[in-house]
């Protein structure tokens, strides 16, 4: 009967090994914490925005921390909405390309002041939202790639500067809901002076940032107060449950803004490896956007 039961067991968890789809990502780790709400530790993601999540213990934790900053390999399998980690380490110099120089024509823009086009009225806004490219599969593309290349086309085809809207969760607000992602992303534009999100992903047409958030943060009662430095953001984890920034349309991920604000690294141009790699949230990107494929490969983070 012992057997038997055994052999039950193995047939389960090999049935289960296929059911979970196994992937590895190469990624910064942002940061480490503790779940309140599960007996897991959760590791912020910067490439996607995802958080990973592996068993708690004071070992494992040590280790985690360790890897803060650092590109790492992470092996994970996905179990129903989470991401659990199955391996990690630092990625090895051969399997991270370098950095694509940035080619000159996408320097638009560098010598003047970022300045928002007016769109003048929310039929035109509507009208630019319902030509964006939109797969309708958030499955298998992140916001912020999304977000670029919205932001990309209207400006390539139809001359508009955008901005880009980001909600960051705080760790309390992580640690409350054992929540799946740190932050969202869509452009912004404005349109007869007042703004407008363009999430195709999620919403059927331009909606306001107020109306953004709250479906966002699941609440119209909760406030986000927007913050001009990350490290606003930060530095105060627990006095909020988010935070809301605006940047000009060039900001790919939050480590451009991090990196801005601690190095003093302004973006005023579009970098052409960040577009290579944001283009693939589309199905057939060969074919759409052919023109960004210089036959370089991009970087995995």
């Amino acid at each position: 009967m012992a057997i038997k039961s055994w052999l039950t067991l193995v047939a389960c968890f090999l049935a289960f090994q296929s059911i979970a789809r196994a992937d590895t990502v190469y990624t910064t780790v942002f940061n480490v914490f503790e779940s309140s709400k599960t007996e897991r530790l959760l590791i912020l993601s910067g490439v996607d925005g995802r958080i990973y999540k592996t068993v708690k213990s004071d070992d494992q934790k040590k280790k985690m921390k360790a890897l803060v900053g650092q590109i790492v390999r992470l092996d994970y399998v996905n179990q129903g909405k989470e991401a659990v980690i199955t391996n990690i380490r630092v990625a090895q110099s051969n399997e991270v390309d370098a950095r694509t120089a940035d080619l000159n024509h996408f320097r638009y823009n560098q010598l003047r002041q970022f300045a928002p086009t007016d769109l003048q009225s929310v039929e035109k806004a509507t009208e630019i939202f319902n030509n964006m490219l939109n797969d309708g599969d958030k499955g298998r593309s992140q916001c912020f790639k999304r977000a670029h290349m919205w932001s990309f086309d209207m400006w390539s085809k139809l001359g508009i500067e955008s901005e880009k809207i980001f909600i960051f969760y705080t760790k309390r607000y992580a640690i409350l809901e054992d929540f799946e992602w740190w932050f969202h992303v869509a452009p912004v534009v404005t349109a007869a002076g007042t703004e407008y999100v363009m999430d195709g992903t999620f919403m059927e047409k331009p909606i306001t940032i107020k109306e953004w958030k709250d479906y966002f943060i699941k609440s119209d009662k909760i406030t986000c107060p927007m913050v001009d430095k990350y490290q606003d953001f930060e530095d105060k984890q627990w006095s909020r449950l988010c935070y809301l920034m605006k940047v000009p349309m060039y900001y790919f991920s939050p480590l451009n803004i991090e990196w801005r604000d601690k190095k003093g690294e302004e973006r005023n141009h579009w970098v052409l490896d960040e577009l290579q790699d944001a283009r693939r949230a589309f199905k057939n990107y060969e074919e759409t956007y052919e023109g960004l494929d210089t036959g370089k490969s991009t970087t995995k983070y």
